[in-house]
This record gives C-alpha cells, structure tokens and sequence, in this order.
C-alpha cells in the first residue's frame, strides 16, 4: 500500500471488524488493504487461546502492530486460514474474519487484551432527540446553519432557523471527540465526559458547561469564555487550557497552557456566589479540593498529552494511571494485594491495545490479569 495510508482509518476499520459491525464498502475498504499488504500472515494459532473472544482479541492486536509497520505485510488470502477455525478445548469453533460473532457471557474468564477507544460520541439535541456521531470523523463544526462533520461532508443538525437551542456532546467510556463551538473556540473531550453549550453565543459571555475532562483552544473575543463545572468556573477571553472535573474524582484540575485564566470557587449555598479565585499564568495548575482552590507549577504536557494520543504517566501514582485506562479501555480496575504507592514514569501511545501499555507498566514490579465476567471486563493489578 502507499506510504500516505491513512492509519488512523485503517485502526478505524480493525476495530470495526472486531465488533462487527464493518459496513459493505468499508468491508472492501479493509479487504483492500490486506491483499496489498504483502505476503507474510498473521499467525495465532487457537490453541494458544482460551477462548474464542480471546482468540480475536489477539488477532486484533497484531492486526494495530501490522497497521503500525511494526510487522512485515501479508495478504489477506494467506491470513484467512488462522482466522476461519479456533480449536478450544478440543472443539473446532469456526468463525468468519470479517464477519465475527460476539462471544456469548460466561462466569469467569481470561482474556488476552482489549482494544483501545476511539472516536466515539452522541450529540444530544434540545429536545432531547440523540444521534450517534461517525466513529470514522473525529469531530463536528457548529456553524451558522447547522452542525456539520469537520470535513463538511454532511450536515447532521439544520439550524437555519436561528433559534438558538441547547446542546451537549458526550463521550462514552472509551470514546473522545472534537468540537468547534459557534465562536469558532476547538474542544477536545476525553472519554465519559459531557460539554453543553449554545447552538449560538447570545449575551455578555459565552457559557459552556463540563463534565468529565475538555481541552480548550478559546478564540480571542471581548466577549468573556466560560466553562462551568461542579463548584468552579474557569473565565478567559483567548487561552489554552484543560479541565479534568469528573464526579467520581475527588479533584477538579484546571490546567493553563497559555494565556491566562481565572478559576473561580462558587457556593452552591449562596445559588452560584462566588466565594474565591485565583489567576492563573501558563505552565500553572488550579487544584480544587472540596472547599479549598490550590496552586502549583506543573509540567502540562502531563495533563494534555490525552489530546495528541498519548497518555503520560510521569510522575503518576497506580491509582491516577489506572483511572485514565479505565475510562480509554472500559474496563474495571481491582486489586490483589495492597493498593500500589510507587510513581509510574512514561508515555504511551494511546492507540494501542491494553496489553502493550501494561507490558511496559510491568517494569515497576506490578502483574498484571485481564478477565470478563459476565459482559464486564476487568484489570485485576497483582501487588504481592
């Protein structure tokens, strides 16, 4: 295949094939690229599996290795054979490449590995109407007229009535997306996190509304940007910055890249007063704390590298890193043993499969069981 090959749409495709849910031309698409790959297969063999589902998992993996030139190429016809029978348990399970079936639930099972997240997304409407996003776009555009994909290939939502509505975009565990808000400001949204913002900025601000974690690239305006979160609110009038606010974390971080900001405490007693806030300059971080707003210098190429498709454990407690690949990869993360102390230092490519970032996690001493119980998938991390 051609240098140029786009291998974010071929990692696209894999993980579709995966789920099962490729469509007819992207079927071919895929189909394509294997019988221009070159000549060498894929081997995984069955029996190194113990499960059908374990099986494909693994083949999905190789699949990102082969996509990522880590591997020499093969041709899709030479590949087949590994795929088309799995011997379990001394029963032959026989399954279509690009038409694979879900693995039924069962108790408790190992499984190889998990794919990573994608672009995924639900646009939710004023009126409470939902539709699910292309996972093979990585963002929207909230025009003048209408919502639109950012290669304006198709218009998803008209607005060409100019009423202007509410509307919220969010990631599922697993997802991230892009936006181009009416101002033209760029938000990046990591997985399990929810933006709500206008179909168009009215008034003396521009309010937007966080949960879970933003990346925010604000156009300059006199008219002020606001992002509201559970108990703060983060003003700037052009800057760069990230907002890691989930409910189910203890803090609220706001981190500057550039520019400045200001970060604002609000009593919920007093319906939304102000009770403190701290300016912020770049390469800063504003720690909310319960009732209490910190400020530290920090390196923030930690707290952004989500954005590029990275995640930087530098510095990381297990705790922290184990929350990040809960929410990219879906899973459940439990313990053996005590909850792990030390610092996780590197930074891995978001796109790979689980197994590649634990096998490098691994070096800190830790071991590692991925399982599924039921339709649950979990991370058991071995301290002992």
């Amino acid at each position: 295949m051609a240098k140029h090959v786009d291998t974010v749409k071929l990692q696209e495709l894999a993980h579709k094939w995966l789920t099962g849910t490729l469509s007819k031309e992207e079927h071919e698409e895929f189909e394509r690229w294997f019988n221009d790959a070159g000549d060498a297969p894929i081997d995984v063999p069955g029996f190194h599996a113990q499960s059908e589902d374990e099986h494909k998992q693994r083949l999905y993996a190789r699949i990102l290795d082969r996509i990522d030139g880590a591997e020499p190429k093969r041709r899709i016809t030479r590949w087949l054979p590994y795929a088309a029978a799995v011997v379990l348990a001394g029963m032959a399970l026989t399954w279509s490449l690009l038409e694979p079936k879900p693995a039924e639930e069962t108790a408790t099972v190992s499984i190889q590995d998990v794919a990573p997240g994608g672009n995924r997304a639900t646009l939710t409407l004023a009126d409470g109407h939902t539709i699910g996003l292309s996972e093979a776009r990585p963002g929207i555009v909230v025009g003048d007229n209408g919502i639109t994909y950012r290669d304006q290939s198709e218009e998803i939502v008209d607005l060409s009535t100019g009423v202007v509505s509410q509307l919220a975009l969010s990631t599922p565990r697993g997802g991230t997306y892009q936006l181009t808000l009416p101002d033209g400001t760029e938000v990046w949204l990591n997985a399990a996190s929810t933006l709500r913002y206008p179909s168009r900025f009215t008034g003396e601000a521009r309010v937007v509304e966080l949960e879970g974690e933003g990346y925010f690239e604000v156009s300059r305006s006199a008219v002020p940007f606001k992002v509201k979160t559970a108990g703060q609110q983060v003003e700037v009038l052009g800057t760069a910055f990230n907002i890691s606010a989930y409910s189910n974390q203890a803090e609220a971080k706001t981190t500057l890249v550039e520019g400045r900001v200001k970060v604002t405490l609000l009593d919920r007693r007093s319906d939304g007063e102000a009770r403190s806030s701290r300016i912020l300059t770049p390469g800063q971080q504003a720690t909310k704390s319960g009732s209490a707003l910190a400020l530290h210098t920090v390196d923030t190429d930690s707290y952004t590298a989500w954005k590029d498709g990275y995640f930087n454990f530098d510095g990381l407690t297990p705790a922290a890193a184990f929350a990040q690949l809960e929410r990219w990869y879906d899973i459940e993360v439990v313990y053996q043993g005590n909850v792990p102390t030390m610092r996780f230092f590197g930074v891995f490519k978001r796109g790979k499969p689980l197994s590649s970032v634990l096998a490098m996690l691994k070096e800190s001493g830790l071991d590692f069981k991925i399982t599924q119980q039921g339709g649950k998938r979990q991370l058991l991390v071995i301290n002992e």
